[in-house]
């Protein structure tokens, strides 16, 4: 017996000398050995590994697990090599979850003396579950990737901190133990619904969720998504007045019963092999719910969490209705959230319900509100009555800016007083869960003051700054499977100043749909973000014009140096050294001032263009109405919206025909009057913030007409001359500026050109002068390709080469736009304001 050891090792050592020459015999053995030991420690180090749970969405969950046989919230995913070290047979995929479970992390007292019985059982007991597991290739190695409905169904349990991580080890599944079989019988209880579902809805519901198999534990809370794919086109549309407002239906197993009558933890059911015995319905928080849909992102946007905390806030002292003494004092919880259109007021109402674990009834006051005042009264009661059927409740006032407002735009008096008698009704009850009352309006002013002073807090969501359209950007992308890099979310977060999240979702689908389009090979880039920018701001259907930043580089302004330095100053340093500027120490606007084609309003362009500002430009005239009072909103509206896209250039064109000096300008009305106060008290408003980086360009031909009030120091108190080129210098450079698209012949110096031009010419002359030669370059072109038989060929704007014959005859035909006793005119207004 002692040989065949011997003989094996020789033989061992036979064939590793043969298999590997190079290296010794007993090389292979001990390599054996060393890989053995090696394993041998990976398992042991996986066997004693703790892993820690970590919660992913509910509809990637139900994605994930849609090949198991039996669906289970009880399913756990890990990495690979942890499936391949405790799973011995794929088909047999249970596994004992061990969790270290504590009450409370700040019950446990770490003192050496704290060591009785009771403390051992109630704050360091070990909790075993018999879940499924099955492997996923992005879980980390030390990680378990669970249901969030079962961590929050383990924190209920458990009485643990939302947050708190989940500490737990694998078992593998010993010989004999009990394996949950099909229930017989299960006895159910519904989660109390704001809307009506009739037993037909809910026993169709329920049959389709348990056509599949459920693994199912008592006293455990499960979730029935209500989507058009789980439940079928047909029934969702049929119900789709209903099931639009209802993400899912949810459901309490209260007990299980075995065919054998035996009482059951855990337990399949299936509904053909299971009596389904719903006992009663029931009302209580929901389990709570972070993420948004199938990704790995919170439900709220990161640039909107100032209003969800503050929104989150005000609820959280109403959570507990046992002697509260808010609402026996009369403080309701009522609410309203105000903003624009698409600005986020719904998402932030339903990340907070979902994060508190309260559904949410949808009441549209466009709906509500009637022409008959009895019936308006009638459907708000039976919107706030549903609080009688469900609760704990938000009911939510959808377009609240509609309600409680007659055909004239006037306050509705008998409506705000049956407003406050419903309110007062609905809080004079008894609950034993809170019930809110949440408006969400879509302006930003109140036009019902004495309805608005009824809610507790009004909310109001301003337009995003840069650095929130960047938050909002970073949460849209996290919901795609192509995302940018940050620094490249950046300049699109800087370029689409006003956007709100509608439009920035918006945005991001339209530049995904322009990649998928133009059929790139290569991934989604920026200049399909910007392309999808610049259409959706040219688009933009707004009267007063969307900001953005315009294309008028400096190298395309020809002459006017020392204006260009004199602005770049005025302009372009407080925003280089913000640190250095005081706080009251900011210029309010520029005035610029001359003749007509001198390029002011190119120059406002330009300043917006380098310092990488938004623009936007508003005509004097197009701001006045003739309906009282609207003149001054639309100049209130322009100062708001450049308020919202700051840092911005704010233009106004012809400021002469928008602010005349007042008294004299012959309006029996006096709207002139107005709107040259109203202008002056939003320009005092913006030197009074120095939060609000808003400079403010005006451009005129006649100074002497405006106002003396603007013109004072903190408002206009720079005047700027933009006047013709007087210089060949500066004739030469507008020319080089303006033919730069131009293709010049070898022989033809501008510096010729400008030097016949004898007179004083402004930009628009010098422009119409290079305008007519090039024409005159085209007709020639035109010819000579003729008379060559060459037309047919085909003609491009890269042949037609402008040479010194055509400026010159464009010179002859040249008529000034401005006659001398014109310029005399200007010159004399530029020793009236000039220092």
């Amino acid at each position: 017996m002692a040989e065949t050891p011997g003989k094996r090792w020789r033989l061992l050592l036979y064939i590793a000398r043969l298999r590997y020459p190079r290296y010794p015999a007993y090389y292979f053995p001990v390599f054996v050995l060393l890989q053995g030991l090696k394993k041998l420690r990976s398992d042991l180090k996986l066997r004693l590994l703790d892993f820690y749970l970590q919660p992913i969405p509910n509809v990637l969950f139900e994605q994930l697990q849609s090949d198991q046989l039996v669906a289970s919230e009880h399913t756990l995913f890990v990495s690979p090599t942890v499936f391949r070290e405790y799973v011995v047979e794929r088909e047999i995929n249970g596994i004992n979850l061990v969790l270290k479970v504590a009450k409370c992390s700040e019950q446990v007292d770490p003192t050496p003396h704290d060591k009785s019985l009771v403390s051992i059982i109630l704050n360091k007991q070990d909790v075993s579950l018999l879940c499924q597991v099955a492997p996923h290739a992005d879980v980390p190695l030390n990680a378990l990737w669970v249901k969030e409905n079962l961590v929050e169904n383990l924190n209920e349990r458990y009485t643990r901190h939302t947050g708190e991580r989940y500490w737990a080890r694998l078992q593998r599944i010993t010989e004999g133990q009990h394996l949950p079989a099909i229930v017989a019988k299960a006895n159910i209880f519904l989660y109390q619904t704001p809307y009506d579902l009739s037993s037909d809805m809910v026993d169709f519901i329920l049959g389709r969720y348990f056509e599949t198999p459920r693994l199912l534990y008592r006293n455990h809370t499960y979730q029935v998504p209500l989507t058009e794919r789980f439940l079928g086109n047909t029934f969702y549309t049929k119900h789709f007045a209903v099931l639009v407002h209802m993400r899912s239906l949810w459901f309490k197993c209260l007990n299980l019963d075995s065919t054998a009558g035996a009482f059951e933890m855990s337990g399949i059911a299936q509904k053909s092999l299971t009596t389904l015995q719903q006992t009663t319905t029931y009302n209580n928080f929901l389990l709570p719910e972070r993420f948004d849909g199938p990704n790995m992102r919170p439900s709220c946007p990161f640039g909107l969490r100032k209003y969800f905390h503050s929104l989150r806030s005000s609820l959280q002292a109403y959570l507990k209705m046992e002697n509260n003494g808010l609402v026996r004092n009369g403080i309701y919880p009522v609410f309203m959230l105000r903003g624009e259109r698409g600005i986020g007021k719904m998402a932030v109402l339903r990340s907070v319900a979902s994060a508190l674990g309260i559904p949410i009834y949808y009441a549209d006051c466009s709906e509500i509100m009637t022409s008959i005042s009895s019936q308006t009264e009638t459907k708000l009661s039976t919107a706030f009555n549903k609080a009688k059927v469900c609760e704990p409740l938000i009911i939510c006032l959808e377009n609240f800016e509609v309600f409680g407002v007659d055909n004239e735009g006037h306050e509705d008096q008998r409506i705000t007083g049956s407003f406050q008698a419903e309110l007062m009704t609905l809080f004079g009850r008894q609950y034993s869960h809170p019930v809110v009352v949440v408006a969400v309006a879509n302006q930003k002013e109140s036009n019902t003051p004495k309805l608005t002073s009824l809610f507790l807090e009004v909310i109001q969501l301003h337009a995003p700054t840069t650095a929130e359209r960047l938050e909002l950007l970073r949460w849209i992308s996290l919901g795609h499977r192509y995302r940018l890099p940050v620094a490249q979310l950046q300049k699109i977060a800087e370029q689409s100043q006003g956007f709100t999240l509608a439009d920035l979702e918006l945005l991001y689908g339209n530049a995904l749909e322009a990649w998928r389009r133009s059929q790139d090979t290569g991934r989604v880039g920026l200049n399909h973000f910007l392309a999808s920018l610049d259409h959706m701001q040219s688009t933009f259907s707004d009267s007063l014009g969307a900001p953005k930043v315009p294309k008028v580089l400096w190298s395309e302004i020809g002459g006017l140096a020392k204006l260009k330095s004199e602005i770049q100053n005025s302009i372009g340093l407080p925003l280089r050294h913000k640190h250095l500027m005081g706080k009251n120490m900011r210029r309010s606007g520029i005035l610029l001032y001359g003749p007509p084609g001198t390029g002011k309003t190119l120059i406002a362009k330009a300043v917006a263009t380098e310092c990488n500002l938004s623009f936007l430009s508003v005509q004097g005239p197009e701001l006045l109405n003739m309906y009282v009072g609207q003149s001054e909103q639309n100049v209130r509206e322009v100062f708001a919206r450049a308020r919202t896209a700051s840092p911005c250039v704010l233009f106004l064109d012809e400021l002469d025909s928008l602010a005349p000096n007042r008294g004299v300008s012959g309006d029996s009305g006096g709207v002139m009057d107005r709107v040259v106060s109203q202008m002056l008290s939003e320009m005092d408003g913006i030197s009074k913030d120095p939060g609000q980086q808003i400079f403010i360009l005006a451009a005129t031909n006649r100074p002497d007409l405006i106002d003396p009030a603007l013109l004072r120091p903190g408002r206009f108190d720079k005047l700027l001359y933009v006047g013709p080129s007087c210089t060949v210098e500066d004739k030469e450079s507008v020319l080089r500026a303006v033919t730069g698209r131009f293709r010049l012949a070898e022989t033809l110096t501008l510096r010729k050109i400008a030097e016949s031009l004898k007179q004083d010419m402004t930009g628009a002359d010098m422009y119409s002068i290079c305008s007519n030669a090039w024409l005159s370059a085209v007709r020639r072109t035109v010819k000579e390709a003729i008379a060559g038989d060459s037309i047919d060929e085909g003609l491009n704007a890269d042949q037609v080469i402008v040479t010194e014959d055509d400026f010159k005859e464009s010179v002859k035909k040249f008529i000034p736009s401005i006659s001398p006793a014109d310029m005399a005119y200007f010159n004399q207004l530029k020793g009236n304001f000039s220092a």
